[in-house]
């Protein structure tokens, strides 16, 4: 019976997908890379052995990678790629029979991807996304520096960041809401602030209307009830059942 009420478990799995529980490590252990002159590395291939469907090739401090190499992603079959904005050279036959990939998620800017002149073609294309993502859009856009107020932002520069927010898978976000900015504040309680800087006009705007609204309905009420009023006790009056 458990057997057969876990089929459908795992049928819908497969349509909509599994969390990823990867960690960065794991992902960092499955990169084959080259030392280069300039400190860097370049990625040379990579063991999907252990990985699911998905791919994060991210900022590693102690492994920081700029070039991928031709044939890199040779023998993979990842349906999706996150790939950290340090990288600054792909090689032209860095996807040759690769065909599985669908979707980019990348951590920098559309410009610094167009800058990458990658051939593949992917159906979806994402900028500033995943945690790194999130982290370096909010670095470069939102609190550059230590004196940055987050507050002097644009309505729509918040908009964008809420919709970046959203985007974030839940262990994505727990890794963006302990991050510390410049100014030594926690993104998660910074989004709260904004929330309740540009929420709250709003709010108080909508409660300023029902307010008016509410005193309008309030004097028709009242209205109603002396007009009523006084008919019924012309009524009475004419009908002599009062003096």
């Amino acid at each position: 019976m458990v057997k057969i009420m876990l089929l459908p478990l795992l049928f819908l799995s497969s349509l909509f997908g599994l969390a990823n529980n990867t960690t960065k490590e794991e992902y960092k252990n499955a990169l084959n890379t080259t030392l280069k002159e300039n400190g860097c590395y370049r990625l040379d291939s990579i063991d999907d052995s252990e990985l699911g469907n998905e791919l994060r090739i991210y900022h590693f401090d102690d492994m920081v990678i700029d070039e991928i190499a031709d044939n890199a992603f040779a023998g993979t079959n990842f349906t999706s790629l996150a790939l950290t904005n340090s990288v600054l050279t792909v090689g032209a036959n860095a996807f040759n029979g690769v065909n599985s990939l669908t979707t980019m998620y990348f951590t920098g800017s559309e410009e610094e991807y167009s800058a990458l002149n990658i051939s593949y073609e992917f159906v979806n294309v994402y900028y500033y996304a995943i945690d790194e993502g999130f982290i370096n859009y909010w670095n470069k856009e939102v609190r550059p520096s230590e004196d940055t107020n987050i507050c002097d932002m644009t309505k729509e520069q918040y908009n964008h960041i809420r919709e970046l927010y959203a985007d974030l898978s839940a262990e994505d976000k727990a890794v963006v809401d302990a991050y510390e900015d410049a100014a030594g504040s926690s993104i998660k309680d910074s989004i709260k602030e904004l929330n309740r800087h540009f929420a709250a006009p709003n709010q108080a705007k909508k409660t300023e209307e029902w307010n008016q609204k509410g005193a309008i309905t309030l004097i028709l009420i009242i209205a109603v009830i002396g007009m009523t009023s006084i008919t019924v006790f012309y009524l009475l009056k004419t009908k002599q059942i009062i003096e």
